[in-house]
């Protein structure tokens, strides 16, 4: 812990240049080295620190975990060659993990949470300095740094359940960095409550110009996002919904806008938010419309040009200011001029008979998630999402590879739609259900050509929402997760648990699969281990080792 959090002090990665306009804000490159107790004397000052939260979460140590924490464990991928060279993953991919792994290291996400309370420590300072920064200014930037820290404890007690919480900026060397873990529900309960007051103060999306602030930066819509997934995470379910419920009107408010606009004559905001249709009545890119050669327009939107109309929040990638691109997609999944990831599509998917995850053959996601070719086959097929864009050549679909600055996409509006659809399924009634359906087929039907061929039935509507989330937002971060909440959500946990080892996850491995499976022995192993080196550094995070780990 020490060594995690005082990196974020004594080593700020600060933006050194003072902002001259908010469309500076993600076009910036961060310093090192700022003196914290010389450094918070105006405004603009403490957006660049903001801007560094940003920057770090962009960092491959961080954006790697968020697919790793979230997928490796999940039942969309499968090993291959390059991840066999790395030992440490290998474990990880057959559930043979340790306290000794590096990979449960949670410092890049300790070392983002720093800086969000140094912000939350030092902005009063600057905004009593600075003449020119109002109070309504410092609530909105203490919102961003609170809704940021969120979001990384988010991603902690999903993956940890037990861990530290640090609300206080640690400053210097005299600060006590012994702390001991708090349960999941003292976590939530933070988040809950940072999210809550930051939706009342942060900035409505529609305060800034640029597309990568008013997408790249956490705002009301994006507040809500993350507090409907926090809600259905507890179970807290007609919250959740609510809140998918504000953000679904407040997207169709904006395709009303839209279409008045068009029928004046003015397509300067359909030019970036695309084309769109309604889906049983939902909003959505309009999979029919096909100006270019691209295979999919949904996905060329949303994927390769970005910051589309269903975009919520996405963390912006820019090869000018990050020469390295997107590290996280590049590490795992490929570069764009080679197929070198350390993950494959795992091959059960690539097989359309009745009743596969992909049996419709008008669903055009495994092609635009896959380098699927259209056979049935054995052969493993890397993964595209992200990266690839599929083209029509001649009548024929072929696969080409973009730049490798994808921006990484953490909020979507079909991922809110399928949010509150699993909210509203596990609510149940016949009237919840029904919408719930209609959410899942509006989604549906746009990957489908406009036509859904899911039939409804009350009993299974759980997991049709869970099949639906897996084939929409697979390779998004978002699967192991939903496996979690599926186990952790039933009736009989233990007995769902048998089910996520035998049903969900012995299906991805190629050989050794009951040996991995079998390695989830209890509810504790959905978790992951404290990292030794954060126990060595602070012994009193020794009584609370996942007790799954402990031999």
């Amino acid at each position: 812990m020490k060594k995690t959090i005082i990196k974020g002090v004594l080593a700020l990665t600060f933006a050194g240049a003072a902002l001259s306009s908010c469309g500076d804000f993600l076009t910036i490159t961060p310093l090192n080295g700022v003196v914290a107790e010389n450094y918070w004397e105006k405004k603009s000052e403490v957006e660049s620190v903001i801007t560094s939260c940003y920057y770090e979460m962009q960092n491959a140590d961080f954006i790697r975990r968020v697919i790793l924490w979230g997928e490796l464990r999940g039942d969309n991928v499968t090993d291959n060659a390059e991840l066999q060279k790395d030992n440490d993953l290998t474990y990880f991919y057959t559930n043979n993990i340790t306290p000794s792994n590096p990979w449960t290291s949670w410092a890049p996400f300790y070392n983002v949470i720093n800086l969000c309370n140094t912000v939350l420590h030092y902005a009063p300072q600057a905004q009593a300095k600075d003449g020119n920064y109002s109070m309504g200014e410092l609530q909105t930037h203490q919102a961003e740094a609170r809704a940021i820290r969120a979001l990384c404890y988010f991603y902690l007690v999903r993956s940890f359940e037990r861990l530290p919480l640090v609300t206080q900026a640690t400053i210097g060397d005299d600060v006590d960095f012994k702390v001991d873990a708090s349960g999941e529900d003292a976590v939530l309960n933070l988040i809950v409550e940072d999210l809550e007051w930051a939706e009342k103060h942060i900035w409505d999306r529609k305060y800034f110009e640029e597309r990568a602030e008013q997408k790249g930066r956490l705002n009301k819509q994006s507040v809500r996002a993350l507090l409907a997934d926090v809600h259905l995470w507890r179970g807290d379910y007609a919250q959740c919904a609510e809140y998918c419920r504000q953000i679904m009107d407040e997207k169709m408010a904006d395709y009303n806008e839209l279409q008045e606009q068009i029928a004046a004559g003015d397509f300067s905001d359909y030019s970036y938010e695309g084309d769109l249709r309604l889906y049983n009545g939902y909003p959505l890119l309009n999979s029919s419309y096909n100006p270019t050669m691209y295979y999919d327009y949904p996905y060329e939107m949303i994927f390769y040009t970005g910051n589309s109309f269903e975009s919520i929040f996405e963390m912006q990638y820019n090869l000018e200011y990050r020469s390295n691109g997107n590290e996280g997609v590049t590490f795992f999944y490929g570069a764009h001029d080679n197929n070198n990831g350390r993950l494959d599509v795992a091959t059960y998917m690539t097989t359309r008979t009745n009743g596969s995850l992909f049996d419709n053959m008008a669903d055009k996601r495994l092609m635009t998630n896959t380098s699927y070719d259209g056979m049935n086959t054995s052969s493993a097929y890397v993964v595209y999402k992200f990266r690839g864009i599929p083209m029509i050549s001649n009548g024929t679909v072929t696969h080409g590879l973009r730049s490798t600055a994808e921006n990484w996409i953490v909020y979507r509006l079909t991922d809110v739609m399928l949010m509150r659809a699993e909210a509203l399924a596990y609510m149940g009634g016949e009237e919840n259900c029904r919408e719930a359906f209609d959410l899942v087929t509006a989604v549906n039907a746009r990957a489908c050509g406009g036509a859904s061929e899911l039939q409804y039935d009350e009993s299974q509507i759980k997991t049709l929402v869970l099949d639906e989330r897996q084939r929409e937002l697979m390779f998004e971060g978002k699967r192991w997760y939903d496996l979690v909440r599926m186990v952790r959500h039933s009736d009989n946990p233990t007995q769902t648990m048998s089910v996520l080892r035998n049903t969900y996850l012995l299906r991805r491995y190629k050989s050794n699969g009951n040996d991995a499976v079998a390695r989830l022995g209890s509810l504790d192993n959905l978790f992951l281990p404290i990292y030794q080196n954060e126990i060595d550094v602070n012994p009193m995070l020794a009584d609370d080792q996942n007790q799954a780990y402990v031999y």
